[in-house]
């Protein structure tokens, strides 16, 4: 049974240079290791580059496979490129993460025992954040006509294994014959939901099976401390909605629930901020809600200009 990894990455090069050391000390080694950079700025193009010249000197390296795009295609963008790559190789599975997933040893070895005694096509673990579950990885589809979806409770992670709907792109291992059958995530998406979109694209094939001694830690902000508003959230609200106007089983009543929802945060977004409670953030949620509107019934069509990485008031470039 042969293993491989792909992880995107974009700026980050210290969490990338952990991430790799992670993926490399496997009780259970990778045949293929897939990284793609997403246009780095920040030296990542130069240690890559290092990196494969150290691997050439080791023969018990798994095969590196470095992609440098041309262009920032978001996370969509470069996932559908990783798992493109290695679809055409002899993996038996592909693990999907982010270059601020950190894997356990044991990751592969605890997953490999559940593939082998079951007969899902996707699987997954325990994310934490900061010592602590981060339920919000791993979710039901509670109800699919308005296309509402609840974490799994976090007692579930007390049992040994548990089946859900829908998986983030966070330690995810997918079957490659999967892939080769449903093909790649929607890079129109560019970030945000397209690993829903993906999951809910195999859904009636297979559940997810979340083995939770297999543990990650993602490096990334406590859930509950995001900001109010970025530029990551107009790809999200957009591309929820293809998902809800594709797979609900009513679409019209979708349509209707999510466009009044939308009108009324705009309505209660606009009394608080004309009440003075952070004005700017707020005044910039009501554009991405209006601009969300507007184009709600068209598909996706990849990155727009009024929400490029780092744009918005006080934002990140991720």
């Amino acid at each position: 049974m042969k293993f491989g990894v792909i992880i995107v990455t974009y700026n980050r090069l210290e969490l990338l240079k952990e991430c790799i050391n992670c993926v490399l000390g496997q009780t259970v080694p990778f045949s293929r290791v897939c990284i793609v950079d997403n246009h780095s700025s920040d030296g990542t193009g130069a240690y890559l580059e290092g990196l494969t010249d150290a691997a050439e000197n080791r023969p018990d390296s798994p095969a590196l496979d470095i992609c440098r795009l041309e262009q920032n295609l978001g996370g969509a963008g470069g996932f559908a490129y990783g798992m493109n790559r290695l679809a055409n190789t002899d993996c038996d599975w592909l693990l999907i993460i982010d270059d601020d997933a950190m894997i356990a040893p044991d990751y592969i070895a605890e997953l490999q025992k559940a593939v082998l005694h079951t007969d899902y096509l996707a699987y997954s673990g325990t994310v934490t954040t900061a010592g602590a579950i981060d339920t919000s990885h791993r979710r039901f589809l509670k109800n699919p006509y308005l296309m509402f979806y609840e974490p799994v409770p976090e007692t579930a992670y007390g049992t040994p294994f548990f089946e859900y709907d829908i998986s983030t792109f966070c330690g995810l291992l997918v079957k490659t014959s999967l892939v080769r059958e449903i093909g790649l995530p929607k890079t129109e998406y560019f970030i945000w939901f397209d690993d829903t979109e993906y999951c809910m694209r195999f859904h009636r094939r297979s559940r997810i099976l979340n083995v939770n001694t297999a543990v990650l830690n993602h490096k990334t902000a406590v859930p509950g401390q995001a900001s109010l508003i970025g530029w990551k959230n107009y790809y999200g609200f957009r591309n929820a909605i293809d998902i809800g106007r594709t797979y609900s089983k009513c679409p019209p009543l979708y349509m209707a629930y999510i466009t009044a929802n939308h009108w009324a945060h705009i309505a209660v977004d606009t009394l608080l901020s004309l009440a003075g409670n952070q004005r700017e953030l707020r005044g910039y949620r009501i554009q991405v809600y209006r601009d969300v509107l507007r184009g709600r019934h068209k598909a996706p069509d990849g990155p727009s200009f009024r929400y490029l990485p780092g744009s918005g008031p006080g934002q990140p470039s991720r």
